[in-house]
């Protein structure tokens, strides 16, 4: 992929902005809930993500659900 995605870009006049496409972008994007762990059942393989939030959040949601029930 990244001998495509240079080509690509050595052939146009415009910046090309990338998603897990390597450095032969002009820039890369990078999904905040893939940054943030927001989604451990989907994490793309080029993705480090920085923090685990799902696991607090999932926590959250339950006592949240536990507590309306009770």
């Amino acid at each position: 992929m990244p001998k495509v995605t240079q080509l690509i870009t050595s052939k146009l006049v415009i910046p090309t902005i990338g998603i897990g496409s390597g450095t032969g972008c002009d820039g890369q994007i990078l999904v905040l809930t893939d940054l943030l762990g927001l989604q451990p059942w989907f994490r793309p393989s080029f993705v480090k993500p920085k923090a685990d939030l799902a696991t607090p959040f999932q926590q959250a949601v339950r006592e949240y659900i536990e507590e309306v029930r009770g």
